[in-house]
């Protein structure tokens, strides 16, 4: 039977489409990338359109297209990010040979924290703070990507999830995690930070241990 031009063409417009669309993805997802990598080497002030253009190899049409602000692509790299370090959170995981569970879990996510993609990450919250456009795309951005956060942070936990102060422990240790990155940055005393993480364990363990009545609101 003889095809009908007609049915050809109804036949190759979505092939040519999906196409399309997976090539601007493609220069979409190369964009973001280089984006990330600029940012981790350069902070925020270093990470302008221009370097990225010519890390990433697209013309300035191409990037503002896809970005049209500076604060959208600075936000798009939080995905970026969060993948790199649930990537390091998983190595140092892999890597822990401490049979302790929570000496574990919480010493994992300090050293995960120290790692250049997640101060990144917290250097785009402190710029976020006086630059409205950028605090409302890192919104959006963040509450996507916190699902996969938040299953990373409750397997390093999954031992101790019966225990009645297993959620209070395991979001303390990621406030505390963030502060002490950041005073990383300035203050670089590995025995200071030590005995920090060695006191927050002691008292961990006791809201652990806390009758579950004790943890209600």
């Amino acid at each position: 039977m003889e095809v009908e031009p007609a049915d050809l063409r109804t036949d190759e417009k979505p092939r040519g489409f999906s196409k399309r669309r997976e090539q601007r993805e493609a220069t979409r997802a190369r964009i973001v990338h280089a984006a990330v990598d600029v940012l981790i080497e350069r902070g925020v002030a270093g990470t302008t359109t221009l370097e990225v253009q010519a890390r990433s190899g697209v013309g300035r049409g191409t990037l503002l297209h896809h970005f049209p602000t500076h604060a959208d692509l600075l936000s798009a790299t939080v995905g970026g990010l969060v993948s790199r370090n649930e990537a390091i959170v998983k190595h140092e995981a892999a890597a822990a040979t401490r049979a302790d569970s929570l000496t574990n879990a919480i010493t994992v996510l300090a050293n995960a924290a120290s790692s250049p993609s997640y101060l990144a990450e917290l250097e785009l919250w402190t710029v976020a703070r006086a630059d409205r456009h950028l605090h409302a795309a890192l919104l959006t951005q963040e509450r996507a990507a916190r699902f996969e956060s938040d299953r990373v942070v409750a397997a390093l936990f999954a031992p101790l999830a019966d225990r009645p102060g297993c959620k209070d422990v395991a979001a303390l240790t990621l406030e505390l995690v963030r502060g002490m990155a950041l005073s990383g940055v300035l203050r670089r005393d590995a025995t200071h930070r030590d005995d920090l993480l060695r006191g927050w364990i002691d008292a961990a363990r006791l809201i652990l241990d806390r009758p579950e009545q004790e943890n209600a609101p």
